[in-house]
């Protein structure tokens, strides 16, 4: 990119507090429309196949979704940086709603697949820009509180989705998981549009290097597609996983080249030499990434190793979820009052750690488990990592100006996907690995899919129980590492109101 001839972030107006609560609803309905959709589908799946035929590709109807999503996150919010968040969260919005009408209208599983693709992006950069709108019009010391609200936010959408998605099938059509997106949307639009028109508009004009960032979306895509591939569709040491593993190398390496020029890097390079930023962006990829594969495999677990049936294991997964959601509205509104941000991840990793500890100890006794001890244990898990999701953005946006908002929440979310994927796909191999080993007979089985599907007898749930202790005992170990990343965290006070104040014009000098 080439220097940009302006770099002028005017500060926000004064808003009421009833305009902020105005921009923080129509922003948590954004949130929940483009979290909605990573799970809305789920159970729609069937339904989708039977109409458009084309079984095999089914699972790209998910996977497209999260890969554009999660690609666009760090690119849309630095375009916010450039050219204002009331143009990008309306381009966002846009594509969004046009994917959804897309997807809707699709005739074909693979003009679908494109549909949901595109639909991701839109996605994908709505999860950015609402919570960079936010710390646009609030303070950081308030962002705790409202960071809160938006882990509420995704505990609902994960709740939810699915059982929405199939009252809207059985009792409707599978299209309308799709059609219920536009009038949400537009609403979303209708509540923050007169309160974004008060945002000062954002004079940074530059060019965009466009290289850079199709090489950042080629390497996260490759990437993506490995950890969906490897021990699934194709074994690891397969030539399609390896060409994707060594794409992601050199394009990943490519554009880190590139950035290190960049007037206007999408993910800028002093980002990780930062005392808050670095430590946060390795901490938050550990920790979420142990978190979701926690909340992805063990429902697995439940389902083989305990004999839970299908119908009561997501009820077993609901207090980990809402524990998670408390843990971190209490942690937001916490730092809001004091105005310090370390305390609550240092006092709940730990009591995640340890209660981990005792899930890989049960599941590795000889005699089955408890299914309500492991779904408590399991809500102490979120009850101590919980803390840590509002706290990394709202540390992350005090550590940087106001110029780099959409980058730094880019960055953390970009970090987290990342962190999620690469984590659920070890966590996914680590376990059949184990299972082939311990239990002869498993050696074909190309995911926990298939695991679930497969008879076992009392010595067969016994190896499954083992596996997963393994991979308990593993996610605490990178848990701890987590923390420790996080204890290098500078703390630093949160800024109140006087932060979103314009700075004082110079004094002029004194006539010699």
């Amino acid at each position: 990119m080439s220097a940009p001839t302006a770099q002028i972030h005017p500060a926000p107006p004064n808003l009421t507090q009833r305009e902020k609560n105005t921009v923080v609803l129509g922003s948590m309905l954004a949130l929940f429309l483009s979290a909605l959709d990573q799970t809305i589908v789920a159970t729609a799946l069937p339904s989708i196949a039977a109409d458009l035929g084309d079984f095999q590709l089914i699972a790209w109807v998910v996977t497209a979704y999260l890969l554009t999503s999660t690609t666009a996150t760090p690119v849309l919010g630095k375009l916010s940086d450039l050219y204002g968040r009331r143009a990008i969260i309306h381009l966002c919005l846009a594509i969004f709603l046009v994917g959804s009408v897309l997807c809707s209208l699709a005739p074909s599983m693979l003009v679908l697949i494109l549909a949901r693709a595109l639909q991701g992006i839109g996605g994908g950069g709505m999860i950015t820009m609402v919570q960079t709108i936010v710390a646009d019009v609030v303070s950081p010391r308030e962002r705790g509180r409202y960071s809160g609200y938006f882990s509420a936010v995704w505990a609902g959408s994960a709740l939810l989705g699915p059982t929405l998605g199939g009252l809207l099938t059985h009792y409707a059509s599978w299209p309308w998981i799709f059609w219920i997106n536009l009038p949400l949307g537009l609403l979303s639009f209708v509540i923050v549009e007169r309160v974004l028109k008060r945002l000062p508009k954002v004079t940074r004009p530059a060019r965009i290097d466009w290289f850079s960032i199709l090489c950042f979306a080629a390497s996260a895509t490759a990437l993506l597609l490995s950890l969906t591939w490897g021990g699934v569709r194709f074994s690891w040491g397969s030539l399609p996983v390896l060409a994707a593993i060594g794409g992601a190398l050199v394009l990943g390496l490519v554009f880190l080249l590139r950035q290190r020029r960049a007037a206007e890097p999408i993910i800028p390079p002093h980002f990780f030499a930062d005392s808050v930023v670095g430590p946060l962006l390795l901490s938050i990829f550990l920790i979420f990434g142990s978190y979701l594969a926690v909340s992805v495999l063990t429902p697995t677990f439940l389902q083989v190793a305990l004999d839970v049936p299908s119908s009561g294991v997501g009820l077993l997964m609901i207090p980990m979820m809402l524990a998670t959601t408390v843990s971190a509205g209490l942690a937001g509104r916490w730092v809001s009052r004091v105005g310090h941000y370390k305390r609550p991840p240092l006092i709940g990793l730990p009591v995640a750690i340890l209660s981990l500890l005792g899930v890989a100890a049960l599941a590795a006794f000889d005699q089955p488990a408890s299914p309500g001890l492991m779904a408590a244990l399991l809500a102490l898990v979120g009850l101590g990592i919980g803390p840590i999701f509002p706290i990394t953005m709202v540390a992350a946006q005090n550590a940087v100006q106001r110029r780099d908002l959409g980058a730094v929440g880019g960055s953390i979310g970009f970090s987290r996907a990342l962190g999620g994927a690469v984590a659920t796909a070890a966590g996914s191999t680590l376990v059949l690995r184990l299972i082939a080993l311990w239990l002869p007979g498993t050696e074909g089985l190309s995911g926990l899919e298939d695991l679930a599907r497969h008879p076992l007898d009392a010595a067969g749930r016994a190896a499954v129980s083992d596996s997963f202790a393994v991979l308990y005992l593993t996610v605490a170990v990178i848990i701890t590492i987590g923390l420790a990343f996080f204890i290098r965290v500078e703390a630093r006070p949160l800024a109140g109101p006087e932060a979103l104040r314009p700075p004082p014009e110079a004094a002029p000098k004194p006539a010699e």
